[in-house]
């Protein structure tokens, strides 16, 4: 191989590398955010106090006249 080529095969693999490490951090990015604004996660990780405080607002809001 020459010169150039070998630098050119030396990018490419870079870029590839680049490439996977951009997907897979696209990929955890997403999953985070689709742990935020997922209800269920909230739910499962905090279940005492979301019930509790759907109870207070519940009385709060049936108390009201």
């Amino acid at each position: 191989m020459t010169q150039p080529e070998q630098r050119l095969s030396v990018l490419r693999e870079r870029v590839e590398e680049q490439e996977q490490e951009l997907r897979t951090a696209v990929d955890e990015l997403e999953h985070a955010a689709r742990r935020v604004v997922d209800a269920r996660h909230w739910i499962r990780s905090r279940p005492i106090a979301l019930t509790l405080g759907a109870f207070l607002v519940g009385i709060w809001l049936g108390g009201r006249k």
